[in-house]
This record gives structure tokens, C-alpha cells and sequence, in this order.
């Protein structure tokens, strides 16, 4: 066979063994082909959203409580509240509260429309969107916590239950610590250590200004039994 036609019949044998090689091989890309989603971005996304909503909520319930216990003269600092508890408390912030949702949710969908139009300011809005989310749910939980615990002060409040203790010291005041009776509110339970206030009377005044709340502490070793009475709605 001539020279030729080898030529003519079949390619060079250094240009199969180019065709051969991986990095050779190339697929074309299709007109509006985009390419496959990383999975990796994908959870980044969810784990910035999560972060998110976490921190409101934080934040939310953190202000709630500790605008509600301070009211009754009490650190919510040194009460040591954990996490799950705050965060129980925003939900219910939230759920009474029926403004923040909408808000928050009109800034997150005009950040949404306009995100892909910010270009290099994309990283301030949405900074600022945040902490303004931020700031209105801090101050609708203290808002909500300062009026819950304004509220619950006076005796025809059904929040809180009544409270009565069986108390190893006798002859000791207020009555529901020495005798037993359930004329006491029970603010809260923390730290191996019972918070309880007698209520003011709705009768004497509608209003909590100028008046004394007494708030007692109990610490669990003096207790010997708890009587809880609560009003049923």
C-alpha cells in the first residue's frame, strides 16, 4: 500500500492517541445550559437562613424576659436561662405579636427583588436589613415583656398560678411560705430556688406606679412541699 493512501484511509497514529487522552475530550455546552448546583452552596444558603432566625429569635425572647423579670426587680442574667427557654419565649412573643411577621417578611422580599440590582452593595443592604429586623424584634419582646409583667403583678391575672409552700421554718411570712396558703404568685423556679410575690389587689389600684410589690426567694432546701393552683380559662 502507497504511502498515499495510508494517509488517505486513516489518520496518523500520534492523532489517535491525541483522540485518546482525557484531557483531549471536550463536550460542548449547550446555548443556555447553566451549570449543575453545588451542594455545597446550596446548605451555606439554608445554614445563612437558619442563622438568621436564629438570632431573632434570640434576641426576641432574650429581650422578653429579661424586660419582664427586671420589672420585678430580678437580673435575668443571674437567672441563667437557657436556650431552648428563650427561644419558647419568642415563640409565643412572636405568635401575640402580629406586625413583626409582615415586616419581616416585606424586607426580606424587597432584599430578594433586589438583590441581583445592588451589584457591590449587595453585603450592606442586606446588613442592614438585618439588624433592623433585629431591632424591631428586640423591641417587640421588651414591649411584650414589660406589659406581661405589669399585667400579671395584680391578682386577677391567670398567667402565673397561685402558690402555697410547706416550709421546714413555722411562724415565717408571708402566709403562703409559713401556713401554707395559696394567696402568693409564682414567678419562677431557677436555680434550686422558688420566686414567688404577693399579688396587689385590682380593687385598690388599676396601676402598678407608686405602689410595692414584694418579691420573696426560697431556696429548694427549706421547702418541704409546693402547693400549685392555677385558674383554668
Amino acid at each position: 500500500m502507497s504511502p498515499q493512501l495510508e494517509r488517505e484511509t486513516g489518520p496518523p497514529r500520534e492523532a489517535w492517541h491525541r483522540r485518546l487522552r482525557p484531557g483531549f475530550t471536550r463536550i460542548p455546552k449547550k446555548p443556555g445550559e447553566s451549570p449543575p448546583e453545588d451542594a455545597l452552596g446550596g446548605l451555606k444558603a439554608v445554614a445563612e437562613v437558619s442563622a438568621i432566625f436564629v438570632a431573632l429569635a434570640f434576641v426576641t425572647g432574650w429581650s422578653y424576659m429579661a424586660s419582664y423579670y427586671m420589672l420585678f426587680g430580678l437580673n435575668p442574667i443571674e437567672l441563667d436561662f437557657s436556650v431552648p427557654a428563650i427561644a419558647s419565649f419568642a415563640i409565643h412573643v412572636i405568635r401575640h405579636s402580629g406586625w413583626p411577621l409582615p415586616v419581616a417578611a416585606i424586607l426580606l422580599s424587597l432584599l430578594a427583588l433586589l438583590y441581583p440590582r445592588l451589584g457591590a452593595a449587595r453585603r450592606a443592604w442586606a446588613g442592614g436589613c438585618v439588624a433592623i429586623l433585629l431591632f424591631t424584634f428586640a423591641t417587640v419582646g421588651a414591649l411584650r415583656g414589660r406589659s406581661a409583667a405589669a399585667a400579671d403583678m395584680f391578682d386577677t391575672s391567670n398567667d402565673l398560678p397561685n402558690v402555697g409552700f410547706v416550709s421546714k421554718t413555722k411562724s415565717v411570712q408571708p402566709d403562703c411560705l409559713g401556713e401554707g396558703t395559696t394567696d402568693c404568685k409564682l414567678l419562677l423556679h431557677a436555680r434550686s430556688t422558688y420566686y414567688f410575690f404577693e399579688p396587689i389587689s385590682a380593687a385598690a389600684s388599676s396601676s402598678v406606679h407608686d405602689r410595692s410589690l414584694n418579691v420573696y426567694m426560697a431556696p429548694d432546701s427549706e421547702i418541704v412541699a409546693v402547693h400549685l393552683e392555677r385558674g383554668i380559662e
